[in-house]
């Protein structure tokens, strides 16, 4: 039997009849897929089992999101409290001292002061520190500053990296974290003794003995108020042990209770620099004083001056116990009756005034000092209350004039505050002006300054000088004639002149600065 071969026609309508069943077939494929995940989803009996189920469940598991995970916070360190411990130890030459622990939140100092009453006084030692804690810190004081109880402290450095700014910016910590503490001393320490003596007319002072550990300037001050004034005296010795030396004072300068002050030699080698320099040695923070009480030969300071209001004015007096000043007229060159008397305290008595008999009063009147035998009884000579004996002979009385004209007492001196002088004493008949010049070629120049004074004895007159730079100057007085209290000069006012009808014009020199 042969092959009998059959051609199949595919038209196009039968084309488009398949194609169309096929997309009856994928859409009925589809809707199977979908109910069966839909039924895959709902039906809680499904086998978990079955694979085609946990097919089905993995394609259409919704996947959770993973939570993100919380940050470590890291931990704030906790702030160092700033604060110092240390404690009680010796001290001596070398000036050093060991805090044990400082603690400080910044860079700071460790400070250590001396204290007064319990109270912290002057800085004597400082030590820069980083910020943290610091063991067995070493820090350098000056050791003859140092009292027995000292306190260290800390302060911040908010100034200048590593400059010491206090007083200023480098205050302490608050909350006052400070250690009180003990020094045992183990110093050498200088010695001055001196005994209660009689001054005479040379001012020899005798000084029992002294200890001297380096060259050392020996000064005597006079007694303000229970303070140590101004020095009437000194000499340098060098180091060594001392008995019986003597200086020289001025003694009409003195005061009845002196002191002994032993001060440094660090400016100029040889050269007694006080006030500017070479202060008092310190132990223990206080200067190496020693005081003594001091009688002197009877003596009045007054200055010739101009009757005021019918009074006389004495600069000073010594009264070894309660006394009298008695105010002599003059007769025949000699001290004739007395016009007038003051009761003087015991010690210093600095510008007593003196009411006169005005009928009584001559050119020439003298001063004299006299004893006050019953003290609180009225002046009474001479029944009582006689002159003041000196080696038992009468002294000289003090003479002075009351017709001598203007008078003027001023020093060479450094500019002061507010750029003044300072002009000691202006004595002057009428009421004045004290005018200081500028030096042109020896003579009075430019005006710099001036002062209204009333008529008497004008003392520590300050005049305020623009644009005075250190060198000569001329202090000028003239008569306030034109309106009271207004300088017209040129003009009203005119040059005051002495007795002998000569200007009183006195030169003076501004002394340049100590740091100069």
């Amino acid at each position: 039997m042969g092959l009998q071969s059959s051609v199949v026609r595919i038209t196009g309508d039968d084309l488009d009849l398949n194609h169309q069943r096929y997309r009856v077939l994928a859409l009925f494929i589809l809707l199977l897929f979908a109910v069966g995940c839909s039924q895959a989803n709902e039906t809680p009996d499904a086998d978990p089992t079955d694979p085609a189920t946990a097919a089905i469940v993995a394609s259409t598991a919704t996947v959770s999101p993973e939570p993100l995970p919380t940050p470590t916070q890291t931990p704030e360190p906790t702030p160092i409290p700033a604060g110092v411990t240390i404690s009680d130890q010796p001290l001596d030459e070398s000036g050093t001292l060991v805090a044990e622990v400082v603690t400080l939140p910044e860079p700071g100092w460790l400070v250590i002061y001396r204290t007064v009453d319990g109270k912290a006084e002057d800085v004597i030692g400082r030590q820069p520190l980083a910020a943290g804690v610091h063991e067995q810190v070493v820090v350098t004081v000056e050791a003859q500053a140092a009292t027995d109880d000292l306190m260290a402290g800390v302060h911040k450095d908010l100034g200048a990296e590593g400059v010491f700014e206090f007083p200023g910016e480098d205050e302490p910590y608050p909350g006052e974290p400070e250690a009180a503490f003990a020094v045992e001393l183990l110093l050498p320490m200088p010695q001055v003794e001196v005994a209660d003596q009689s001054v005479v007319e040379d001012g020899v002072v005798t000084l029992t003995s002294m200890e001297i550990l380096e060259p050392t300037w020996v000064a005597i001050h006079t007694d303000i108020e229970g303070e140590i004034g101004p020095v009437i005296g000194s000499r340098l010795f060098e180091a060594g042990t001392y008995e019986n030396e003597t200086l020289t004072i001025d003694w009409r300068r003195a005061t009845p209770r002196l002191h002994v002050v032993l001060h440094e030699d660090e400016a100029t080698a040889g050269v007694f620099d006080y006030p500017d320099e070479d202060m008092p040695i310190l132990m223990r923070g206080e200067p190496v004083v020693a005081s003594f009480e001091a009688t002197y030969p009877p003596e009045l300071l007054v200055y010739d001056q101009p009757i005021i209001d019918g009074t006389v004015t004495i600069e000073r007096a010594i009264s070894d116990g309660p006394g009298y000043v008695a105010i002599y007229n003059e007769a025949e060159g000699q001290p004739g009756f007395i016009i007038g008397t003051e009761a003087l305290e015991d010690g210093l008595n600095e510008r007593v005034t003196v009411t006169l008999l005005q009928s009584a009063i001559t050119t020439q009147l003298f001063a004299r000092l006299h004893q006050d035998t019953e003290p609180g009884d009225a002046f009474n000579f001479p029944g009582q209350d006689p002159p003041v004996l000196y080696n038992n002979r009468l002294p000289n009385a003090a003479g002075f004039r009351t017709d001598s004209g203007p008078h003027v007492y001023v020093a060479d001196q450094r500019l002061g505050d507010d750029d003044t002088v300072v002009v000691a004493t202006v004595i002057s008949p009428v009421a004045a002006w004290a005018a200081v010049y500028d030096d042109a070629e020896g003579q009075p120049g430019d005006l710099l300054g001036q002062t209204w004074l009333p008529a008497g004895v004008n003392r520590d007159v300050l005049v305020e000088l623009e644009g005075a730079e250190p060198g000569t100057f001329h202090l000028v007085l003239y008569q306030d004639l034109g309106a009271a209290e207004e300088f017209e000069v040129p003009g009203a006012d005119t040059e005051l002149r002495s007795n002998d009808n000569r200007p009183v014009r006195i030169p003076f020199v501004l002394i340049p600065p100590a740091d100069r």
